[in-house]
């Protein structure tokens, strides 16, 4: 029973799917503009208020177009580290600790939700004044794929494209699945998943070329995915399963209305989210385009960070719509 639910610790939605093959799709690395401003401010790591809750956040600055990076559950935005330096080159990057998780606020009594998420998004990019700056790009990784579909769904016209990598928002769960944040299995599980041997076990389970990854920022994330608060807020985030839902909420069946180009990138040796939810995503999705990492895991971000930087460019920069491109 432990093997379906210990990973729920990294994503509810990721319990019953591992070990499923895909194969490389794409590999093309147009010319992207690089901003002089951008390559010259310090990245900074700030905090800001987003619905009366406390958030940090990274803004490189410049004057290169905004790109929003939106992390996983259990995660931060350090998990983009090694991909910040190169995007920071064309685009100014807003990296969003989410509510519940790294060093944002970590509220028990709060009803999570897709809309919930949404409009703390949507605020961040008004109070970063992000929207004033012309188009403005989001990436999102896992759980953070499935909350940008949700931000350009519920505020239609804050993304001018989207980069969705492994992400969440296909994959639907039995009800029973909730069974694992009642009290008496939460309290079980909780030493057993934020302690070092199973949370690095689970971890590495998402990697698939895990010496990618120098050993300071494998601790750091390790850490990270480690926070006994980031644990209560996965297990609340189960409890709020229905809203958090794309199907059960209508969501899912509004992913028509999105008219702008889309890029997908997944990993063939996906252990969370298997590589099989690329091909639903992209049929799902009318103006996209896939790219399929070979012997990559779940975080194409760590384990091959100049791709996945250039794959990103490509499609935001290139001059042919990505929606006249078949998503294969």
């Amino acid at each position: 029973m432990l093997q379906g639910v210990i990973p729920a610790f990294f994503s509810f939605h990721c319990v019953f799917f591992f070990f499923f093959p895909g194969k490389p799709q794409r590999d093309s690395q147009p010319y992207a503009p690089c901003y002089p401003n951008t390559l010259a401010m310090a990245a900074q790591t700030r905090f800001i208020t987003l619905g009366g809750h406390r958030h940090r956040f990274l803004d490189t600055g410049g004057d290169g177009p905004v790109m929003l990076l939106l992390h996983g559950i259990s995660a931060s935005f350090d998990f983009y580290d090694p991909v910040i330096p190169m995007l920071g080159k064309s685009f100014r990057v807003l990296g969003l600790d989410l509510l519940g998780f790294g060093k944002s606020d970590k509220p028990r009594k709060i009803d999570y939700s897709l809309q919930l998420y949404a409009g703390l998004i949507r605020e961040f990019l008004e109070k970063s004044e992000a929207l004033d700056r012309g188009p403005v790009y989001g990436t999102g990784h896992s759980m953070g794929g499935k909350y940008l579909l949700a931000t350009a769904l519920i505020h239609p016209e804050t993304f001018s494209r989207m980069v969705l990598s492994n992400t969440d928002g296909f994959v639907s769960l039995p009800q029973f699945a909730r069974a694992i944040s009642l009290p008496g299995v939460r309290h079980l599980l909780k030493p057993l998943v934020t302690g070092e041997k199973m949370a690095r076990s689970m971890f590495d389970i998402a990697l698939h070329n895990r010496q990618a990854i120098d050993d300071a920022l494998y601790r750091r994330l390790l850490d990270i995915a480690r926070d006994p608060e980031a644990f209560e807020t996965v297990m609340n985030l189960n409890r709020n399963m229905p809203g958090l839902d794309m199907q059960r909420t209508g969501l899912r069946s509004r992913l028509h209305e999105l008219k702008q180009p889309i890029l997908v990138i997944w990993g063939d040796r996906d252990r969370y989210l298997s590589p099989k939810f690329a091909r639903v995503a992209c049929r799902e999705l009318a103006a996209s385009e896939l790219i399929v990492f070979s012997n990559c895991g779940h975080c194409p971000m760590l384990e091959y960070p100049e791709q996945f930087s250039e794959a990103i460019k490509a499609f935001i920069f290139e001059k042919t719509p990505a929606h006249q491109k078949p998503c294969l």
